[in-house]
C-alpha cells in the first residue's frame, strides 16, 4: 500500500511537470535539439544501425516508415503499436491493418538496445521511431527534414483504434479524407503522405478486390489499367496466394521518387486508395498532376506533411514514460531508477523534472542575456526593483509551483493571486517583467516562459545586488490557472509562528536549512508598517511590545509606525547594508534587530535554525528555490 501511495504521489506532482496545450497538429513542448545535451549522439545511432539493416533489406525502409505512419493514427506519434501484448495490453500489432504486415520491429530493437547503452533511459521509442521514419526516407533516395523531438512513450495501446482509425486499402476516398482530416491532417497531407508508396510492398488481398469484385458486383475496377490487371492475377488469384506481395510502385520499387503519381495517372495505382487520388476528387487530382510532373515539389510537401503528422498527440511533460524495451512497459521501479539519467522524470517536488540550464540554448539563445540587460536598466534606476522581482519568484513557487501564476491579471475563470493578503498592495514591479517578456518575444516569439524569465531574474537580481549567482534550472511552463487561496495560505507571513513557517516550507519540500538560507533575502529590500506593527505594541495580543525586539530599534520605528496611521510607510528590512546582498540580515538578527517576527524567530523559537543563524553561508543553499512542482 505505501509504495501505491508514493506511486499516486509521484503522479500527482509530476502532473505539474512541462506540459502544453495545443492542437493535434501543432508541435507540443517538441524541438529538434532536445537530445543535444543529453545524448547527443541519438540520431547518429539510429541511422548508423538503420542503414545496416537496409541495406540486407531495402524493402526495411517502407516497413519502418509504414510503422511511423501506423503509430501515429492512433493515440498520437507515442509508440503505441511497438508494445506487445501483455497484461493489461492488448497489442496494436493484431488490428486488421497490421496483422501479418506490420514489420521489422526487430530494427527498432536493435535500434533500442544500442541507444541504451549510449544514454539509458532517455530516448524515447516515440522519437526514435520518428528518426528512423525519416532516416528510411533519405536512405531510399527521398527528402531530409528536421524532426521534433520530446515525444514520451504511451503506457497503453488501443487495437480498436488501430482498427478504426488507420486509413484502408478498400476505404473510399471520403473515408480515407475523414480519417486524415480526424488527425489534424488536409487533403494536401493526404496526397503528399500516400507518396511513400513509391516504396514497398502490398500483398494480394490488399487490392484483389479491384481485380474481381471492385464494387460487390463481381466485376473489376474500371479505373485499373487492363494490361496491368492481367499481371496481377498471374500472382493474385480468386483464391489463394493472399500473402503474396506487389512492389506498390513497379517502375522504380526501392527508389523514393515520384514515379508513384506517375503510375496513378496511367491508371497504374496498385491500391483502390492510390487510384482514388486522381479519380474521386478535384483537388486530389490536381495535386496528383504537380507531383507527377515535379519532384521537387513532391519532396517539399513531403517533409512539410511528415513533420505535421510526427506532431500529432504527442506525449511530453511528465506523461507516459521512456521505455527500456519498445516492447514492453517499463515498471515504476524501473522508471525512478532511470531518472538519474532521463532528461524527463517522475520526481519528487525538490529534485528538477525535466528542467535544465540548456533548455533555451539553440531555441533562444540569448534569453538570459536579454533578461539580464533589461533588468540592469529597471535596478540602475531604482534599486529596490531587485528585492522586488526576488520577492515575486518566492511568492510565485509557493502557491502552484514556480508556475508564473502569480502575474496573471483577473480575466474569465482567473482570479488573481495579486489581490491576495501576502500580496496585495506589495508585490510590485510587474512592469519589469513585462518588460522583458516584450524584449524575448521580439527576439524568439511564444519560446521563454514566463517562469522561466522570473526564475532567471530572481538569480539577476541577487547578483545586481553583491549577492550569489547559480545555474537556473530551465524549462518551466507557464499555468492556465492561478490560486487565491494558495496564495493567501501558502506564504509564509511576518507574524507567523516559527511552527507555521517550518511547515509551510515543508509542504513544498523545503527543510529548515533552506528556511533559513532563504530567508536571507531579507539583506535587501523593504517591509511596510502592516508587517511588524504588533511587534512595537501588542506581539502576542496582550498589548505588550515583543521583549525579543531591541528597544532603541524600537524606538526608532514606532516614530514612523505608529499605533495608528502611516501603514503604507517603508523600513529596511536590513538597516544597516539595505541594498546589498551581503550576511548583514544575520548579524542584526543576532543584534535582536531582526524588522519581522519571521525573521528574529529564526534565532529564538528553534535551537537548529539558531546555530544557522549564527553561522549561516549565503551561498548554501542560493539556488535551491525551484520548487519543481512545475507546469
Amino acid at each position: 500500500m505505501s509504495q501505491l501511495t508514493s506511486f499516486l504521489l509521484v503522479l500527482s506532482l509530476c502532473a505539474f511537470a512541462p506540459l502544453c496545450f495545443s492542437s493535434k497538429t501543432k508541435s507540443c513542448n517538441l524541438y529538434p535539439q532536445f537530445y543535444d545535451h543529453s545524448c547527443p549522439k541519438a540520431q547518429e545511432i539510429v541511422r548508423s544501425v538503420l542503414a545496416k539493416a537496409v541495406a540486407k533489406e531495402a524493402r526495411t525502409a517502407a516497413s519502418i516508415l509504414r510503422l511511423h505512419f501506423h503509430d501515429c493514427f492512433v493515440q498520437g506519434c507515442d509508440a503505441s503499436l511497438l508494445l506487445d501484448s501483455s497484461g493489461s495490453i492488448v497489442s496494436e500489432k493484431g488490428s486488421n491493418p497490421n496483422r501479418n504486415s506490420a514489420r521489422r520491429f526487430e530494427v527498432l530493437d536493435d535500434i533500442k538496445s544500442a541507444l541504451e547503452k549510449e544514454c539509458p533511459g532517455t530516448v524515447s521509442c516515440a522519437d526514435l521511431l520518428a528518426i528512423a521514419a525519416r532516416d528510411s526516407t533519405v536512405l531510399r533516395g527521398g527528402p531530409s527534414w528536421e524532426v521534433l523531438l520530446g515525444r514520451r512513450d504511451s503506457r497503453s495501446a488501443s487495437l480498436s483504434g488501430s482498427n478504426n482509425n488507420i486509413p484502408a486499402p478498400n476505404n473510399t476516398f471520403q473515408t480515407i479524407l475523414t480519417k486524415f482530416k480526424r488527425q489534424g491532417l488536409d487533403i494536401v497531407d493526404l496526397v503528399a503522405l500516400s507518396g511513400s508508396h513509391t516504396i514497398g510492398n502490398a500483398r494480394c488481398t490488399s487490392f484483389r478486390q479491384r481485380l474481381y469484385n471492385q464494387s460487390g458486383n463481381g466485376q473489376p475496377d474500371y479505373t485499373l489499367d487492363q494490361s496491368y490487371a492481367a499481371q496481377l492475377k498471374t500472382r493474385c488469384p480468386k483464391s489463394g496466394g493472399d500473402q503474396n506481395l506487389f512492389f506498390l510502385d513497379y517502375v522504380s520499387p526501392t527508389k523514393f521518387d515520384n514515379y508513384y503519381y506517375k503510375n496513378i495517372l496511367a491508371s497504374k495505382g496498385l491500391l483502390n486508395s492510390d487510384q482514388v487520388l486522381l479519380t474521386k476528387n478535384e483537388g486530389s487530382r490536381e495535386l496528383v498532376k504537380k507531383y507527377a510532373e515535379n519532384s521537387q515539389l513532391f519532396f517539399e510537401q513531403f517533409a512539410k506533411s511528415m513533420v505535421k503528422m510526427g506532431n500529432i498527440s504527442p506525449l511530453t511533460g511528465s506523461r507516459g514514460e521512456i521505455r527500456k524495451n519498445c516492447r514492453k512497459l517499463t515498471s515504476f521501479l524501473l522508471v525512478l531508477s532511470l531518472c538519474a539519467f532521463a532528461p524527463l522524470c517522475f520526481s519528487s517536488k525538490t529534485k528538477s523534472c525535466n528542467l535544465y540550464p540548456q533548455f533555451y540554448d539553440h531555441s533562444c539563445p540569448k534569453a538570459q542575456e536579454i533578461v539580464r540587460s533589461v533588468l540592469a536598466k529597471a535596478v540602475a534606476k531604482e534599486a529596490r526593483t531587485a528585492a522586488s522581482i526576488l520577492r515575486l519568484h518566492f511568492h510565485d513557487c509557493f502557491v502552484q509551483g514556480c508556475d508564473a501564476s502569480l502575474l496573471l491579471d483577473s480575466s474569465g475563470s482567473i482570479v488573481s493571486e495579486k489581490g491576495s493578503n501576502p500580496n496585495r498592495n506589495s508585490a510590485r514591479r510587474f512592469e519589469v517583467l513585462d518588460e522583458i517578456k516584450s524584449a524575448l518575444e521580439k527576439e524568439c516569439p511564444g519560446t521563454v516562459s514566463c517562469a522561466d524569465l522570473l526564475a532567471i531574474a530572481a538569480r539577476d537580481s541577487t547578483v545586481l545586488r553583491g549577492g550569489p549567482s547559480w545555474e537556473v534550472l530551465l524549462g518551466r511552463r507557464d499555468s492556465r490557472s492561478a490560486s487565491l487561496s494558495g496564495s493567501n495560505n501558502n506564504i509564509p507571513a511576518p507574524n507567523n509562528t516559527f511552527q507555521t513557517i517550518l511547515t509551510k516550507f515543508k509542504r513544498q519540500g523545503l527543510d529548515i536549512v533552506d528556511l533559513v538560507a532563504l530567508s536571507g533575502s531579507h539583506t535587501i529590500g523593504n517591509a511596510r508598517c502592516t508587517s511588524f506593527r504588533q511587534r512595537l505594541y501588542n506581539q502576542s495580543g496582550n498589548g505588550q511590545p515583543d521583549y525579543t525586539l531591541d528597544q532603541s530599534y524600537a524606538a526608532q520605528l514606532k516614530t514612523r509606525c505608529p499605533k495608528s496611521g502611516g501603514d503604507q510607510n517603508l523600513f529596511f528590512l536590513d538597516y544597516v547594508s539595505p541594498t546589498k546582498f551581503d550576511n548583514y540580515y544575520y548579524k542584526n538578527i543576532l543584534a535582536s534587530k531582526g524588522l519581522l517576527n519571521s525573521d528574529q524567530v529564526l534565532l529564538t523559537k528553534n535551537e537548529g535554525s539558531r546555530e544557522l543563524v549564527q553561522g549561516e553561508r549565503l551561498e548554501r543553499t542560493a539556488g535551491k528555490l525551484t520548487l519543481d512542482s512545475t507546469t
